[in-house]
């Protein structure tokens, strides 16, 4: 017996080693993890079949996360506006401070009982006197039902309200604002309305004016404000001339320059500009799914005047006016000429916020119809009955929707039924557009797969073959979020080069993988909802971290063609990392792979490469990821091409640590930097700077 057994055994390990063969007979281009060599090497074909380069490889995903739309994007400058930010979703309860779903999920009171007006306080100054408070009587419309009353019983030097932004509002010298705000009083009583923008405690003032004539029934005034001095912690103050009563409510004000003039924030659209995204896909995330359904991202609500917009508490922990809407995300993707994906619930809430909700049959068929409504809104005509309502909202001319995605992050078999009555409604009646699944679905057309990878270093660098043996007969896919989003503090260089190397093999298999975008996108540094996101910023600056830079260099450098590239180097081990992930994004099921977990050494190769061809400029380009801390000395062999260039421009991103961050306070800490080389023919040695991303561009006629 012990014989058989011992037999069997060896037989089971022959058995294994000839797999590994024949694995390895397919993936071609992969290294065995066991070569050891001293001096690494990179040989592209150029002659060998090459893979072409799908054009929507890389793009953005926006969501309303960490403030990255209200007091991020919009540049709206006022917090609360609408004086609804103790709105419940609809279903929702209260007992004492604990909030409830309709199916019971707990929430603590995210407004402050003593202080309801958020954002908004009471101005006094001298001996004045007076009082502020919330109230729904009489209000400015069913939508908005709140607003903010004003008593000034004594004058003094001063009696208002002052909102102070979103952690204050930047306010520049020599720029123009445009304050709006509804006001009523009561009879027909009239009063002057002081307005200034001025530091938090009114000792500074960057820009003043005066409102005259308010009063009566609900009605909007307007002023035009010059700032005089610059203040990136102002505050808005408007305070009554005289005693009496005055109700307020939709108090807006927006600089008067904007990113192409449709009221989005400059410097954070022209980060995403730099980018060159194919594709935006919008809104979401889990705020598509909501805590429940009745607290769902709701694009008919998002649309409109901004006195009419609905307002919902979103799943990330505050309030969201809607500043930045449907129509606003539409007009911005064609603002940065990317292809726009619109998210839609699929008839489910957010499954990891147990307990969740799910609709089906007759239930389910208003949110097909609000799915088909939402598309006409974009792109029907002017004489449909939502393309009128686009008209109404200024854009007569249709926008364009590429792609929708059913569903986000869902999966199991209600999604799939589910899914299934969603395909077939939106391919009957917009049979061009292409649609994405949540997972791959027995039975039913899937034309696109959402896979979402949350991992740390170690993983995104045992990735680098991730896509190599893909079943090219399966649906596409589209990597829609993925980051090193643990064991890498609140984001390094460490990990970014991690994201490249598995970016790589997203790009050398982009015949099936055709779509990607990292998440999340932004973070406002004062209101972080998650820990590690590309761009950071406050209510004045902004700085891509290490994994921007990264993003931008492969967009910018992304080719027509994939060439063949083989890579001989030693294997390695990194330091260990440690972990900061808190959970709660992504899966480990269905279309959504990889959860943060701890982190460790990373076993990594030396160097990591892909080449491709640039047709248009007849340039070879090749990025080339150095993980380690010491320079490696590499020798690049170029076959297939008879007569590469003389110089070779080399753009490196890179620093003597791997721990290297770019902040707001030192923003240029990891930049690329660039240079030209001589090369000596189509064989060259290279020395790749420690903890880089090297990218070469060569002639190739």
């Amino acid at each position: 017996m012990r014989q058989i057994c011992f037999i069997l055994i060896i037989l089971f390990v022959i058995s294994l080693s000839l797999i590994g063969l024949v694995q390895n007979s397919f993936a071609q281009d992969e290294t065995s993890e066991a070569t050891q060599v001293g001096n690494p090497s990179i040989v592209i074909d150029a002659a060998a079949s090459r893979v072409e380069t799908s054009p929507d490889l890389y793009g953005i995903f926006y969501e309303e996360i960490s403030r990255a739309g209200e007091g991020g994007l919009s540049a709206e400058l006022v917090q609360n506006r609408d004086f609804e930010a103790t709105n419940l979703p609809d279903g929702w309860t209260q007992e004492d401070t604990d909030i409830y779903t309709a199916k019971g999920r707990h929430y603590n009171q995210w407004w402050d009982t003593d202080n309801p007006t958020l954002a908004w306080s009471l101005v006094a100054d001298g001996d004045a006197e007076g009082s502020i408070s919330l109230e729904k009587e009489n209000p400015l419309n069913e939508r908005n039902p709140h607003s903010i009353k004003l008593t000034a019983t004594k004058i003094g030097k001063r009696i208002g309200v002052s909102n102070s932004g979103f952690w204050g509002m930047n306010i520049q010298q020599g720029e123009a604002y445009d304050l709006s705000f509804y006001a009523r009083t009561e009879g027909s009583r009239t009063t002057t309305l002081n307005v200034s923008l001025e530091n938090e405690d009114g000792s500074s003032v960057a820009a003043s004016g005066k409102v005259e004539n308010v009063g009566g029934a609900w009605k909007e005034y307007k002023l035009a404000l010059t700032a005089n001095s610059t203040n990136s912690k102002a505050r808005l103050v408007i305070s009554q001339v005289t005693e009496g009563t005055i109700w307020l409510d939709v108090v807006s004000l927006y600089p008067r320059k904007t990113f192409k003039g449709h009221g989005l924030r400059i410097d954070l659209c022209e980060m995403l500009a730099a980018l060159k995204p194919s594709f935006m896909r919008f809104p979401g995330g889990c705020v598509v799914e909501g805590a429940s359904l009745s607290s769902r991202w709701n694009w008919k609500e998002t649309i409109g005047d901004k006195s009419q917009r609905r307002g919902l508490y979103n799943v990330w922990g505050y309030f969201n006016t809607y500043s930045l809407g449907y129509h606003e995300l539409l007009q911005l993707s064609e603002d940065l000429n990317a292809d726009a994906m619109y998210v839609c619930n699929v008839g489910m809430s957010c499954s990891v916020r147990t307990p969740s909700e799910y609709v089906q049959g007759k239930e389910l068929e208003p949110m097909v119809q609000d799915a088909l409504n939402a598309l006409e809104y974009a792109m029907g005509p002017v004489t449909s009955t939502w393309g009128a309502k686009r008209a109404a909202n200024g854009r007569a001319e249709p926008f364009k929707i590429k792609y929708i995605e059913i569903g986000n992050e869902n999966g199991g078999q209600v999604y799939q039924e589910n899914y299934r009555v969603f395909y077939d409604a939106i391919k009957a009646k917009y049979p061009d557009i292409i649609t994405i699944a949540d997972e791959r679905i027995p039975n039913a057309k899937v034309e696109i797969v959402d896979e979402h990878f949350y991992v740390n270093p170690s993983r995104f660098f045992g990735m680098a073959n991730q896509y190599d043996r893909t079943d090219r007969n399966g649906p596409k896919i589209y990597v829609g979020e993925y980051a090193v989003n643990s064991g890498v503090g609140n984001g390094n260089l460490q990990g970014a080069l991690a994201e490249a190397v598995f970016m790589m093999n997203m790009e050398k298999n982009s015949d099936i993988v055709t779509m990607s975008s990292y998440a999340p996108l932004f973070e406002n540094v004062n209101s972080r909802e998650w820990e590690v996101n590309l761009i950071r910023f406050d209510n004045s600056r902004v700085i891509g971290r290490t994994s921007y830079e990264v993003q931008r260099l492969f967009s910018v450098n992304k080719p027509d063609q994939v060439l063949k590239t083989e890579v001989t180097a030693d294997n390695v081990t990194l330091p260990a990392s440690s972990s900061n992930r808190r959970g709660g994004r992504g899966g480990a099921g269905g279309g959504f792979a990889g959860r943060g977990g701890r982190g460790g050494s990373a076993g990594v190769k030396q160097l990591y490469a892909l080449a491709g061809m640039d047709n248009a400029k007849k340039e070879l380009v090749v990025k080339v990821v150095n993980p380690t801390a010491d320079s490696v000395n590499g020798t690049i062999t170029i076959n297939g091409i008879s007569n590469p260039g003389k110089k070779a421009k080399v753009t490196t991103l890179g620093h003597t640590s791997s721990t290297a961050e770019n902040t707001l306070e030192n923003p240029n800490e990891v930049k690329s930097v660039e240079k030209t080389i001589s090369i000596s023919g189509p064989e060259f040695k290279y020395e790749f700077s420690p903890n880089s991303l090297t990218i070469l561009r060569i002639a190739a006629p």
